[in-house]
């Protein structure tokens, strides 16, 4: 049985949560900004080859938390990780032109030949696939830009997780601190 996975989750750290709170949206930024280096590279690639003077992303993951999510994505107390509603999120994102999303695809490297350069913004070798991840992409032939909003409703968030390595007693003030936020008084956030 094949289940349909009707969630996304945003790995992230707390300054970007409440920035993303505040100003109700993603914010897609350049990959040379990642710490995985082959990724950007290929999307520089990508770039190049399709003469695009933008090309912005941002991540997301249709797996459930772990510890490898925590770790590499949402290190140390400030991390958390945002659950979106996928169809709601995908709803928001359709009204920005230059926008398109999709689930990244896993590959042996041998078995990637020579793929379809439209295609090399969602491929990853096979070692990447416990992540799970969807991305959202924006490119532009005539912009030069360092960052692309995606404007959403909070109804959007489904729920937010506090990091596995903040103590209770800090949590309960963050938690504190994302409700005060204009509109966020409802939000569900766990620790």
């Amino acid at each position: 049985i094949v289940r349909r996975i009707d969630y996304l989750n945003r790995f992230t750290t707390l300054p970007f949560l409440l920035d993303m709170l505040s100003r109700r949206c993603i914010v897609l930024l350049e990959p040379t900004t990642w710490e995985d280096k082959n990724d950007a590279y290929y999307l520089q690639e990508y770039k190049r080859k399709r003469r695009l003077k933008t090309v912005l992303a941002c991540c997301f993951s249709a797996a459930r938390e772990t510890f490898h999510h925590w770790k590499v994505f949402a290190t140390g107390p400030s991390g958390v990780c945002i659950e979106f509603s996928k169809d709601a999120l995908l709803m928001s994102m359709e009204r920005v032109e230059g926008a398109r999303a999709d689930y990244v695809k896993y590959r042996f490297i041998s078995e990637n030949g020579h793929p379809a350069v439209e295609t090399w913004p969602f491929l990853k070798r096979i070692a990447f696939k416990d992540e799970k991840e969807f991305r959202i992409l924006y490119e532009s032939r005539k912009l030069c830009e360092k960052a692309k909003e995606i404007p959403f409703s909070l109804d959007c968030i489904q729920r937010i997780t506090l990091s596995p390595w903040l103590s209770k007693c800090v949590a309960e003030t963050v938690k504190e601190i994302i409700h005060g936020i204009d509109g966020c008084d409802r939000l569900r956030v766990d620790a």
